[in-house]
């Protein structure tokens, strides 16, 4: 469905800065129900800040290309992680892997708490949780990443009855079932995988889909330390209470689990997880350092692209039309990058949607973002494909009330995490989590008078179920028959 690429953002002045960039395949990028799905990923990717949980940088729609940018971390999955000390006939460090998955539960009870901009609950559940999803920096920071299938309350896609998504070796019963899932399926899944790195094998391993989901509904969990010598009981305690079927019998939270983990067992220092991570890892992070490094290099070189397809302009409208259905959360991205006490103006940006009301309205200065990508294979790590895409970015000032005085709107924050290249490779790249904003904009916001007394505002027509419509250009224009009067 999407592949991940090294990008280059691009900003004024001489700005920029590598990032992860996942791009939908060509053939699903017209597509509504792929595009929507991936906006509802970044979209709840975006909700969640916390430092073990890859956030989303920004939404790019440019001609016939739907781009989500990550922030890029220097690392790898610890599926490959795992596999490459397998194939070195060694055993991932207890203490490591104890201290890999308790950062991932802290993540993943960030997702599980998460709100919407009402202060309502998102009732997120990754429902995906596995090796692949874990990013393991150089940093010795672990952070779970790709909120594709996950569920929540408001979110625009829905998996279809009877429709399993997800690695079925990692899933809760109750999910494999079709029943009701919640925070402690994501615990289930991550204690199998704490039992994996501890015992250096699969758990729940069969030739065929239908023997893996016998064994998770009925076959037998050996107790870790049964398997493993001096391995602290408190932590294999801990496991087995998380591998329970019966999710009453869990942990109630992800970050119950977390805690038991660390009152187990004395856990590393993030540098000596993260020295770990670049020793083990030594011949892809180098190869990955040179296809930054030229990406760096080109990036300045390169044209922008103009225009914007018109068919993934109508499957935009489409996935914005469910959001709006869903009344998922719009305006994250202004709360991200303002400052807590400062009131700060709804933005109505979607990718390269540029928003404008009707009648005329004063727009503020509208700034330009440039994301210089690389295709970085895990496979091949030459560049095979080089684009510059610039983004045009306006946005729309609510009306304030008359009293009101003139606020400072800031620009987008440009911080974000990238995962390793690959929609279906074990290989998945890591985020960073150093933050930083582009210049921000002065806006005066435009006031309104209020009606006299009596007058009632022209009701909206049936028309304004959609009150905007969007031009072969990707331009946004809102009805002039569904803007209130004044």
């Amino acid at each position: 469905m999407a592949t991940v690429h090294v990008g280059r953002l691009l900003g004024a002045a001489g700005f920029s800065r590598t990032v992860a960039v996942k791009r939908l395949h060509d053939g699903y990028a017209k597509d509504p129900d792929f595009v929507a799905m991936l906006l509802d990923e970044a979209r709840l990717a975006a909700v969640i800040r916390h430092p073990n949980v890859v956030p989303t940088l920004d939404v790019v729609a440019e001609q016939d290309e739907l781009l989500v940018v990550m922030e890029y971390v220097e690392g790898d999955s610890l599926a490959h992680l795992w596999k490459l000390t397998l194939d070195a006939q060694r055993r991932i460090p207890t203490a490591f892997s104890a201290s890999i998955v308790a950062q991932a539960l802290h993540g993943l009870h960030a997702a599980h708490e998460a709100r919407d901009k009402n202060g309502a609950p998102l009732g997120i559940v990754h429902r995906d949780v596995s090796p692949q999803n874990i990013l393991v920096g150089v940093d010795g920071v672990a952070r779970v990443l790709d909120f594709g299938i996950a569920k929540a309350a408001s979110r625009a896609t829905a998996t279809e009855d009877g429709q399993i998504k997800g690695k079925t070796a990692y899933m809760a019963p109750e999910q494999l079932q079709h029943a009701a899932v919640d925070r402690r399926t994501d615990v289930f899944a991550a204690a199998v995988v704490l039992w994996e790195m501890l015992c250096a094998r699969r758990l729940f391993f069969a030739d065929s889909p239908s023997e893996i989901v016998a064994k998770v509904l009925a076959g037998p969990i050996d107790p870790p330390e049964k398997l493993v010598a001096d391995l602290p009981p408190g932590l294999s305690t801990a496991v087995l209470r998380g591998l329970e079927r019966d999710p009453a019998k869990r942990w109630a939270t992800a970050e119950e689990m977390a805690n038991a983990i660390e009152e187990a067992i004395a856990l590393p220092r993030a540098k000596e997880i993260g020295a770990w991570v670049s020793s083990t890892a030594k011949t892809i992070l180098e190869g990955r350092a040179t296809l930054v490094q030229a990406v760096e290099r080109s990036s300045h070189e390169m044209p922008a692209a103009q225009g914007s397809d018109s068919t993934l302009a109508r499957a935009i409208e489409q996935a914005e039309r469910r959001r709006q259905n869903a009344e998922m959360p719009t305006d994250v991205g202004a709360r991200a990058s303002a400052p807590p006490s400062a009131p700060v103006a709804e933005s109505t940006e979607l990718a390269t949607v540029q928003s404008t009301i009707h009648p005329a309205t004063a727009k503020p200065p509208v700034s330009r973002l440039g994301v210089a990508m690389a295709i970085a294979g895990a496979a091949a790590l030459a560049i095979a494909l080089v684009v510059v895409v610039t983004v045009t970015r306006a946005r729309v000032e609510t009306p304030a009330p008359a009293s009101a005085p003139p606020i400072v709107t800031p620009a987008p924050s440009a911080s974000a995490s990238a995962p390793e290249p690959s929609a279906t490779t074990e290989a998945s790249a890591a985020p960073s989590s150093a933050p930083s904003s582009a210049p921000s904009t002065t806006a005066t916001i435009p006031t309104k008078s209020r009606p006299p007394a009596g007058r009632p505002a022209r009701p909206r027509k049936p028309t304004c179920d959609i009150p905007f419509t969007i031009d072969a250009k990707g331009q946004k224009h809102f009805k002039p028959e569904c803007v209130p009067d004044p």
